[in-house]
């Protein structure tokens, strides 16, 4: 049987949980290099082809199969499916933070947004984005917060390290400016 059929059923039957490269070394009895090489070419091949709905991704350490984004919009208007992002600005801007910040507390997530995080940080865990991760040394051992593998799913990316480089204006600052973190990359 073809290995490029047994990777392709293997992640069919996975779903959204997706399949390690350990699962698929297993199941396909290749080694890793040879395995990553016939995944790399699958990925392409799932790309180019006009005559596929699917494209094969990597999130984190899963590789799973998903839908097209230019199929997304057919699909969620002939099969009623919300395709709506559940998060509010708070809550984009308090996950960018921790994203980039990782781990942190909730004092310094106040310290840029100047409010309270603590519901969104709630409404973060709730929606499976951001975890606790132990307890700072700080005083009072204030709990830490990093993102989850689903918000590596969610973004489409591997690592942190993918996220875009922040890139401050070069304008002579104060150290005491008031620089608003969220706005300061917008050009109007």
């Amino acid at each position: 049987m073809n290995i490029k059929s047994i990777i392709e059923g293997v992640l069919f039957i996975s779903g959204k949980e997706g399949a390690t490269i350990e699962k698929l070394k297993k199941i396909t009895k290749l080694d890793e290099n040879d395995l990553i090489a016939v995944i790399d070419e699958m990925i392409v091949e799932y790309e180019r082809s006009s005559q596929r709905g699917l494209i094969l991704r990597k999130f984190g350490d899963d590789y799973k199969l998903v839908t097209k984004p230019e199929i997304n919009n057919i699909i969620s208007k002939n099969f009623n499916v919300k395709l709506k992002n559940p998060l509010n600005q708070a809550m984009i801007e308090t996950l960018a933070i921790i994203a980039y910040n990782e781990p942190c507390t909730r004092t310094q997530i106040h310290d840029m947004r100047k409010v309270d995080p603590t519901p969104t940080i709630e409404k973060l865990i709730e929606f499976g984005l951001v975890e606790e991760a132990g307890r700072s040394e700080a005083v009072g051992k204030p709990y830490l917060y990093q993102v989850t593998k689903l918000f590596y799913d969610t973004f489409g990316i591997n690592s942190i390290k993918e996220l875009p480089e922040i890139v401050l204006p070069n304008d002579d600052l104060d150290d005491d400016s008031d620089l608003d973190f969220f706005d300061s990359n917008r050009y109007e």
